[in-house]
């Protein structure tokens, strides 16, 4: 099988030749190592190095590799959306917030602006023109260029980690008691500002999606399944109905409170089953005839802190739990970060190759 075969066959619970590998996320920093200090190479050759099966990440274009934007202002959010300075698939809205960097280069929000009604003017100051033709000119370009045999996807979000980030966890909670129709407001603008976009992508050449939207922390969802239906389901479903690919869906933490009305948007596959708060066994018994699962290579200690031998041992764990019978893409249990030992990120390569075969 072709690479697009394997993620593609797997996507929809299938059993390909072998277990497929892809990332949500490389950090160009990380990809960089891989590829022996080169910034030139392209998406396929660093798929090639470490035997993954499709992309859809930023990749360095000859520059330096970046960690992420330190600071950006309204303009040049818009800027760097319609022209693009580094091949990219990654098509999320800008935060509306106040930006910071730690000491590493990494940046963080600060603070969210979107706090009250007054601020919801800056919706216009941040958020490109989805329609704007600069930024999908260049991407069917580079679809064109460098998709070889390889799955490619598109990284999109269905509003809500938008609206979470944007606003700052403690003041989401509290609005939606204090103001629960300025929560739904400004998570309608997100979820409606990415239909328009995937209006676009859906007439580009990308085989799936991958929606990022976390929704949880290790022990338990930030809002109960009555919260999710009212003030996250209805502007999620919206962007659900304009997706006309395969697509996985992405949270981190404890997803089983929430899982049910979840899996109702229709997504194909469900990422990263974190280790620390959900148990990939108990996933494949309860969920896996529905949903494609993809993930569960410890980002906390195994591929940070761990040994090759221990990267090994996971991968060949997780592949015989998740594996049998199809319907599994081992990856990350979130992305491969910089702070990634690189001889872990080989490790993982060499065992999927290992156990992978069926």
């Amino acid at each position: 099988m072709t690479p697009k075969e394997r993620v593609m066959t797997a996507l929809h619970r299938g059993q390909p030749d072998q277990v497929p590998w892809v990332e949500n996320w490389i950090d160009e920093l990380l990809q960089i190592r891989i590829m022996d200090g080169r910034t030139d190479y392209s998406p396929g050759e660093l798929c090639r190095a470490l035997g993954m099966d499709g992309f859809g990440c930023d990749f360095p274009t000859g520059r330096a590799g970046s960690i992420g934007k330190a600071a950006q202002t309204a303009e040049s959010a818009k800027q760097d959306f319609y022209f693009p300075k580094k091949i990219t698939f990654d098509f999320g809205p800008p935060w509306i917030a106040e930006m910071n960097v730690e000491p590493s280069g990494r940046p963080f929000i600060k603070r969210g602006l979107l706090t009250d009604r007054a601020s919801l003017k800056l919706f216009d100051e941040f958020l490109p023109d989805p329609d704007h033709p600069a930024r999908y000119e260049q991407i069917a370009k580079w679809l064109d260029q460098y998709r070889e045999d390889y799955a490619v996807f598109a990284r999109i979000r269905l509003g809500t980690a938008s609206t979470i980030e944007s606003m700052g966890l403690d003041v989401f909670s509290l609005m939606m008691y204090d103001d629960p129709d300025l929560v739904k407001e400004i998570h309608r603008r997100y979820s409606e500002w990415s239909v328009r976009v995937l209006e676009h992508l859906n007439k580009l050449d990308f085989d799936f999606y991958w929606a990022n939207d976390d929704h949880a922390d290790t022990k338990m969802p930030w809002v109960n399944m009555e919260m999710y239906e009212e003030f996250l389901y209805p502007y999620q479903k919206m962007v659900a109905d304009e997706i006309k690919k395969p697509w996985a869906f992405h949270s981190d933490g404890n997803l089983f409170p929430i899982l049910p009305g979840l899996l109702k948007l229709g997504m194909n596959a469900v990422h990263p089953l974190q280790p620390a708060a959900m148990d990939i066994g108990r996933m494949k018994a309860e969920y896996g005839s529905k949903v494609c699962l993809i993930g569960n290579i410890d980002l906390d200690y195994t591929l940070t802190l761990g040994t090759p031998e221990e990267v090994d041992k996971e991968v060949k764990e997780r592949i015989a739990v998740a594996g049998k019978g199809g319907g599994y893409i081992i990856s990350s249990a979130n992305s491969v970060t910089d702070y990634c030992k690189t001889e872990n990120v080989w490790a993982m390569s060499k065992a999927v190759k290992k156990y992978g075969k069926y």
